[in-house]
Parts: C-alpha cells; sequence; structure tokens
C-alpha cells in the first residue's frame, strides 16, 4: 500500500519533489516509484513561514519497505488508506454516456451561477437538452455594467454584481475552498481547470480563481455547454412558475413567454427576493433560516502580512509567498455576546458595492487572481437567528436584511455611499469623524455602525474585534476601518425537499444551491447542483445510473 506523506516542504512549481521527499524519509531517490503532490499550503507558524505539501508515494521496494519505514515513520508518514483513495481520486465519478434524451423530458435551470451551472453541465454530458436561463448578461457585457456601477453608480438590477452569469461569486474573488477534492468534488474542480482555471486549485488548500480568472473561464463553460446541447438564454428571467395538476411544468419569463419543461432547476442564488416570492406563490414550502450580518472590516495588506509573517515581510519582501489570510471566530463565555466569525477573506482585494436594488447599500469584498491590491479586507459577521426577524413567514428574514441596507442607503446620504467607522471608534463608543482611505469606490461616510445595525450585532462585533485583536496585532488599531452592511451572506430561508431533490408540495421543483437554502459558496453550491442533475440523470434513464 502507498503511503501518505504530510507536512513536507514544497520545492516549488516544476521542480521534481522527489529529492526532497526521499529526504524527508531519509531514504535514497532511488527508494522512491512515485511522488505525487496532493495539497499544498503556508505554514504561517514557522519562521520563516514555508509551503508545506502532502505526497502520495510508492516505495520501489512494495509491501516490505512500506512495512519497514512503518515500523518507525517519520512524523507525518501513514499509510494512504482506502479512504485516501477516494478523496483524492483523479477519476471522474459514475460517468455517464451521452444517449438520446427520453421525449418530454427537457430540464429547465433558472440561475446561471455555480449551482446552475454545473447542473447544467452535468445534464449536458449525460445527452439532456436542457435550457439554461439567466436574469442577466453574459460574463463580459456583465462586466461593463459591474464597472458602470462601481465608477458611476449606475445600476442594472438585472446585470450587477449578484446577477449574471457566474453568480454573485464571479465578482467577489472566486473563492473555492474547500478541504477535499475527491469523487463529486473533484468532478467540479476538474471542470474548472479544464475552461481555464490554474490547475494550481487542484493541490492548494486555499484555492482560489480571481474575478480576472472567472471571466476567461466563463466563455469556455458557456461554448462547452452550447458542444453538449444546452441552450443558454441571457436576459431571461423567470416571473413565474407554470403549474398544471399540482406539478410545476415550467416557467414564465418577464417578457410574457411560457418555456415548458421538466422539472425546473432553480438556482438563483442568495438575491433573487422576487424569484423566492414566486416559488412561494407557486406552492413551493420553505422555512425561516439563520444567517449572519455584519460590516467588512479593512486593513493595509501590509499589517495582515507582518502580523501573520513577521516583521518586515510584506509586499515584494514576501518572496514567494501569498498574501497573508486569516479566519477567524468569537464565541464569548456565558453568552455575553453573539457568535461571530470572519468570512470571505480577501488578501490582496477591495470592498466593492453589492447590491441589487436602487437605494440599497451592500457591500462584499473581491480580489484579482494576483491578490496584489494594497488592502486586506474580510466580513465580521454575527449570528442572526430566525427569532430576530419581523414575522413568521419565510421572506421575515429578507425583510430583515432590507431594512438595514435601507437604513445604510440613508445614513451613508444616498449615491450607494457607504457608513464607516474606525474600529478603535466603534470599541470607543464614538462615531467617527473620518476614516483613512479605503478601497471601495463609491465612497464612504463616517459615523456610527449603530445607526445601521442593531444593537446585538453591534455587540457582538465589538466582542469579535476585540478577540481578534489578542490573534492578529493591530487588527483593531487606527488603521482598521469598518465598512457596512455586509447583510448577503447566504439566504435567511430554505426551500424545503425530498430525497429526489424535488419540492414536496410542488413535484416539478427543484429548489437549488445557496439561494434555496442548501450551499455557502462557490464549491458547495456546484456541487449541490451536481448531485441534483445526477439524480435526475439516474431517475430518468436508469439504466445509466
Amino acid at each position: 500500500m502507498p503511503l501518505l506523506v504530510a507536512n513536507v516542504p514544497w520545492p516549488g512549481e516544476d521542480i521534481d519533489p522527489t529529492a526532497v521527499v526521499a529526504a524527508h524519509l531519509a531514504l535514497p531517490e532511488a527508494a522512491l516509484a512515485a511522488v505525487r503532490l496532493l495539497k499544498r499550503s503556508v505554514d504561517g507558524r514557522r519562521r520563516p513561514p514555508t509551503w508545506l505539501a502532502n505526497y502520495r508515494v510508492d516505495l520501489s521496494g512494495g509491501e516490505q519497505a512500506e512495512a519497514a519505514l512503518l515500523r518507525s515513520p517519520p512524523h507525518g508518514v501513514r499509510p494512504f488508506t482506502a479512504r485516501d483513495e477516494v478523496r483524492f481520486a483523479d477519476q471522474d465519478p459514475a460517468s455517464v454516456p451521452r444517449v438520446a434524451w427520453p421525449a418530454g423530458h427537457r430540464p429547465i435551470v433558472v440561475g446561471a451561477g455555480p449551482a446552475g451551472l454545473f447542473a447544467a453541465l452535468r445534464l449536458g454530458e449525460a445527452g439532456a437538452p436542457a435550457i439554461l436561463l439567466e436574469r442577466g448578461e453574459p460574463v463580459e457585457r456583465r462586466h461593463h455594467d459591474v464597472r458602470a456601477f462601481w465608477r458611476h453608480a449606475r445600476l442594472d438590477p438585472d446585470s450587477n454584481v449578484v446577477f449574471g452569469e457566474g453568480g454573485a461569486g464571479a465578482f467577489s474573488d472566486g473563492k473555492i475552498y474547500t478541504r477535499r477534492r475527491d469523487g463529486e468534488l473533484g468532478w467540479v474542480f476538474r471542470r474548472l481547470v479544464e475552461h481555464g482555471a490554474d490547475p494550481a486549485v487542484l493541490e492548494e488548500g486555499w484555492a482560489h480563481l480571481g474575478t480576472d480568472r472567472i471571466r476567461e473561464i466563463l466563455p469556455r463553460l458557456r461554448a462547452r455547454l452550447a458542444e453538449l446541447g444546452v441552450e443558454v438564454r441571457f436576459r431571461a428571467r423567470a416571473e413565474g412558475f407554470l403549474v398544471e395538476g399540482g406539478r410545476c411544468v415550467g416557467v414564465r419569463l418577464a417578457t410574457g413567454e411560457e418555456l415548458r419543461g421538466a422539472p425546473v432547476l432553480v438556482a438563483t442564488g442568495h438575491s433573487a427576493r422576487d424569484t423566492w416570492q414566486a416559488m412561494l406563490e407557486a406552492g413551493a414550502a420553505a422555512e425561516q433560516r439563520p444567517i449572519h450580518i455584519g460590516a467588512r472590516v479593512e486593513h493595509p495588506q501590509r499589517l495582515i502580512d507582518e502580523a501573520r509573517y513577521g516583521p518586515g515581510l510584506f509586499g515584494s519582501a514576501r518572496g514567494g509567498l501569498p498574501a497573508a489570510s486569516y479566519r477567524l471566530t468569537s464565541n464569548p463565555p456565558g453568552g455575553r455576546a453573539r457568535p461571530a466569525h470572519t468570512f470571505c477573506m480577501c488578501p490582496g482585494g477591495t470592498v466593492v458595492a453589492a447590491t441589487n436594488l436602487p437605494e440599497r447599500v451592500v457591500v462584499n469584498g473581491m480580489s484579482y487572481s494576483g491578490r496584489r491590491a494594497a488592502y486586506a479586507n474580510s466580513a465580521v459577521v454575527v449570528e442572526v437567528t430566525p427569532a430576530d426577524y419581523p414575522g413568521s413567514d419565510p421572506l421575515a428574514g429578507a425583510r430583515f436584511q432590507d431594512a438595514i441596507e435601507a437604513r445604510a442607503w440613508q445614513v451613508g446620504g444616498g449615491e450607494f455611499r457607504a457608513p464607516a467607522q474606525l474600529v478603535s471608534d466603534l470599541l470607543a463608543g464614538r462615531a467617527s469623524g473620518g476614516v483613512p482611505r479605503v478601497s471601495y469606490t463609491l465612497g464612504v461616510t463616517p459615523g456610527d455602525l449603530r445607526e445601521v445595525l442593531p444593537e446585538p450585532l453591534v455587540e457582538g462585533m465589538v466582542a469579535a474585534l476585540r478577540h481578534f485583536d489578542r490573534q492578529i496585532a493591530g487588527f483593531a488599531g487606527p488603521e482598521a476601518v469598518l465598512i457596512a452592511p455586509e447583510t448577503r451572506t447566504t439566504a435567511p430561508l430554505r426551500f424545503l425537499r425530498g430525497p429526489d431533490y424535488q419540492s414536496p408540495t410542488l413535484p416539478g421543483l427543484v429548489p437549488l444551491g445557496e439561494g434555496a437554502g442548501y450551499a455557502g459558496g462557490i464549491a458547495s453550491a456546484a456541487l449541490d447542483g451536481f448531485r441534483a442533475a445526477q439524480a435526475l440523470i439516474e431517475r430518468t434513464c436508469p439504466a445509466r445510473a
């Protein structure tokens, strides 16, 4: 059985790691028959920080050599188990041959974010002549719409940071953080690489695509969908759902056109409140769901680099190290304040406007693939439960979000200016009269975030910021600025569905991804789309299961 060898210094790109791994094992290079990189990441706890890698290693001496080594193994060496074989598989799961799709079973996929795109891709690979509907623009035109918003506050309600090809993740860094690259997730990652993602995402522990790289990947994915027979339609907003005999049998577009298909997979993301309303009116059952809300905290990237890597190690002095990042949590004992955590950390990134509605302010973070911007930012978000919502209906959480976003518009002074406050001022309980220069392009209005966020959320943020400052020197220092509000972390409701992924109260409708309450990012949304499509393939064509 091969070995898993962990925490070996990574020699770098295009360098054969055999010598390094052999030295780690105290063996001659000839004793290693094969070495395969599984994962690499930066260990910022070491001084200096070091790239470390995990490898699968086959010894040339076979089982006897492995048994001899394992009698007294170096630290981080163990047998490569059957579970590892699955986790680090490099083959696609459940390969599905293309055959003629049964007549009368043309699926409709609503939404071209990660869940919708990868559901349509999986269906297309199986031969299903699916229709993929997206209310926004293809990414080439969407990019211009987003730029017009960020530069000139010209908002297109259907083509913006949250709506359009690629979904919200296309303009928020494209983080695909997950510890796994196996099986179904391996299928997702390999499809991304096949269509232009850096192959390093298959090994990096903190992989990300970058907004600039996503703009290259999406047109290639779209071309592949067309090759597979999937019809992709933009500016096609689903305004309602067709119901006959208690089943969803299609959609009605905003133009009045009706499209019939079976089933209808709805993957519209965490901001499609009008689509949620239409799903509820059609008969789909949903329930309230807890969320997290807070603000973006921005620091100079230099501060985070030095806190994580050591004095002087920032910018070009980092050498081959990436812009430093962090992931922090706060859970005050005794319930003195609500739990909080950092979310969607963007090293070398910017804070951006992320609303789809007029007279509302929402912020998010993004970065390009190189992560070379001068600032680092992340959301500091606090737990919100359905008990906070103004009602017991499924859309009460959306109204809670909307009220905060409307207050932020008023406090910011309009034109999508965002309320801002020095972290030190928030902790001291005073309003800010000014803030340092920030990356948010539409401008900020210094003040007091207590005018925007409910007091329990502010208390949770205060406790978290004090705690984070003890973990990262300067986190709550004079250069730290909060920009608010971060409200769209996930959907505040979940549409119910059965084992076949269909709504139990509206068969024929399949709620998917983050907007349906079943995902929390690009990787999990894409995986949900894959699984729903796979279930449909196996149900429609059981001979191919």
